[in-house]
């Protein structure tokens, strides 16, 4: 009997990702309608992939779903955190960029899923759905794929320096899709600063240094609602 709790205790956390996962996705279609969206594919590929290797290898911690010390997820959410914020202080007060952006995302007939709650409902509430919503899906999907399952992959083969490097360059291509649709100056400060360096090297910093997405991904959450917040 102790045998088998301690087998059921050890496989925890795959379980709980995988339900996690799995929620996340069929979350996915109901918000997009409820919101009258556009539907995030790329969270669908951010999630299915780590998602797939868990299946496979019944091992969570190869995608940064770990456990980690207490002092250690405290001392290393609060540089991941405090980097974000001084760099969104430094960069936002005279550019705009995610300003902006977020203007670029709740335009047209269909805004951005992680946003447009604030276009259907009252304000705090709408800030609460944005963070629950992001936090647990949308965010959660970048987070789990870059300093997750990426981060993981490119450690064992290259080493944590350059592991932390490549990841956010990778996850920097796909964001510069927004770059070209705002201005010049901001477009640029959002792929190389606000994504290349705040999101990918500080929070793969923190992934790499606690093998677990949950600094970076705390982080990002609530960086994302105190500018958004600020910006409302």
């Amino acid at each position: 009997m102790e045998t088998k709790v301690l087998i059921a205790k050890q496989k925890l956390p795959e379980i709980i990702f995988i339900i996690w996962a799995l929620l996340a996705l069929a979350a996915l279609l109901p918000a997009t309608q409820l919101l009258n969206s556009s539907f995030p594919l790329f969270t669908v590929i951010w999630i299915l992939i780590p998602l797939g290797v868990v299946l496979k290898t019944k091992d969570a911690s190869r995608i940064g779903f770990r456990t980690i010390p207490w002092r250690l997820f405290a001392q290393t959410t609060a540089i991941n955190l405090g980097g974000l914020l001084l760099i969104m202080l430094l960069f936002e007060p005279w550019s705009h960029t995610y300003q902006k952006l977020l203007t670029l995302a709740l335009e047209g007939a269909s805004p951005d899923t992680t946003f447009a709650w604030l276009l259907r409902f009252p304000r705090i509430p709408a800030l609460g759905e944005m963070v629950l919503y992001s936090g647990l899906v949308t965010l959660f999907g970048e987070e789990l794929f870059f300093r997750g399952w990426l981060l993981q992959l490119l450690q064992k083969q290259l080493g944590a320096t350059w592991a932390v490097f490549l990841q956010a360059l990778l996850f920097t291509i796909p964001n510069m899709l927004v770059s070209f649709m705002i201005p010049p100056l901001q477009g640029l400060l959002y792929a190389l600063i606000y994504t290349w360096l705040a999101i990918g090297m500080v929070g793969g910093w923190a992934a790499s240094r606690t093998k677990s997405i949950w600094p970076s991904l705390i982080s990002v959450t609530i960086c994302n609602l105190v500018l958004v917040t600020l910006i409302v």
